[in-house]
């Protein structure tokens, strides 16, 4: 009885997830001989039939990847000013679709969902948390709802007109007692810094790099500061979490942390990119090298639990999400979850949240 009664609510979601598919594509196939490719904004009552559509497919996880090839093809036509719209966890934010990253939260409830379920059970109440490469604040946010207020989140952004949204996204939740958003760049020296954005990368807001790519759309200038003189300055007592998404600074981020590393040795959350990487002289098994001595263990982050692997080395990896880790990972961490259990635990968290009336602190249970 309850397997035939699974198997109807499984046929039901194949169902509405392939009704949306046609009729997201009857709406938006190109005429032939259209620009599908133009920027210009859809009309306004294509947009606003589209975008609940969009939503409410990423309510059934199915075709969560032709989902994300059609928001990223067509969301930047989906909105002419930023809209208004929530995490999984209930924490209000207003995303401009012209930005890859922003689009993703907006339709999705999250950008990475793998990643932020994951980095989400990492933290408990009353913890300390750094977010390097913060972008327009959605692991900060989500931090905040996890360590409470009795933790801190420590927010790093370059980047001003990202810093600017970061800064409105915690001024809006009402978080300044827990996030602290800084304008700067992780960095080894406390210089100003000049960062670039590629051509190709145009719409994404949070590759700016340090490095310098083949051909240079924008650049903006930063200050970089290093992290032990922060936390000295700051007079902090602990560390418990860093994610570390700075387009290739990672080991230099890291070096200008060496105190704080050693004295607290924090579970890390970063990005591997080798390619970002060699554009600033290093391979990414540097990143490996520095850490291993504080006694260090890596995780690599896949597309479910049976994916994810404990590895020896980063040779071999190009572009990665890594859990650099002390002792043992949590069991709920490495076990029993998928790309689809996770987008359903979203789902059924933000629906709890909107249920409550406000942002949902603290940790749930995990995807099933």
């Amino acid at each position: 009885m309850a397997q035939g009664a699974g198997r109807q609510a499984l046929d039901a979601e194949r169902d509405v997830s392939g009704r949306l598919r046609l009729m997201i594509d009857a709406l938006v196939e190109p005429r032939k001989g259209g620009a599908a490719s133009t920027p210009r904004p859809l009309p306004a009552i294509v947009r606003a039939a589209i975008r609940p559509l969009l939503k409410m497919w990423s309510g059934f996880p199915k075709a969560p990847g032709y989902l994300y090839q059609v928001v990223e093809h067509w969301g930047p036509r989906l909105a002419v000013q930023p809209l208004e719209c929530s995490l999984f966890n209930g924490m209000r934010m207003r995303c401009d679709l012209r930005d890859h990253i922003q689009r993703q939260i907006y339709f999705c409830g999250a950008y990475e969902p793998i990643e932020t379920y994951l980095f989400e059970l990492l933290l408990r109440p009353g913890m300390v948390v750094i977010d390097a490469g913060a972008n327009v604040g959605q692991y900060s946010l989500v931090a905040a709802g996890a360590v409470g207020r009795h933790g801190e989140v420590h927010a790093f952004e370059p980047v001003t007109t990202t810093f600017q949204q970061l800064a409105a996204h915690v001024r809006e939740n009402r978080l300044s007692g827990i996030v602290r958003p800084h304008m700067a760049a992780l960095w080894h020296r406390a210089e100003n810094l000049t960062l670039h954005l590629a051509s190709d990368m145009m719409g994404n807001d949070g590759a700016y790099t340090i490095g310098i790519p083949g051909e240079v759309a924008c650049t903006v200038t930063a200050v970089g500061l290093r992290l032990d003189d922060y936390v000295a300055e700051r007079g902090l007592k602990r560390l418990h979490v860093v994610k570390l998404d700075v387009e290739g600074a990672e080991l230099f981020a890291l070096q200008g942390a060496s105190r704080a590393v050693s004295r607290w040795r924090p579970t890390m959350f970063v990005e591997i990119n080798r390619d970002a990487s060699r554009r600033l002289g290093y391979e990414p098994d540097l990143i490996w090298q520095f850490l291993k001595p504080h006694g260090y263990l890596m995780w690599a982050v896949g597309q479910s639990a049976e994916t994810c692997r404990s590895l020896s080395s980063l040779n071999g990896v190009d572009r990665a999400n890594i859990v650099f880790h002390i002792g043992d990972l949590p069991d709920e961490l490495i076990r029993g979850w998928t790309l689809k259990s996770v987008l359903r635990f979203h789902r059924r968290k933000r629906a709890l949240s909107k249920h409550r009336g406000s942002a949902a602190v603290g940790r749930g249970t995990g995807p099933k």
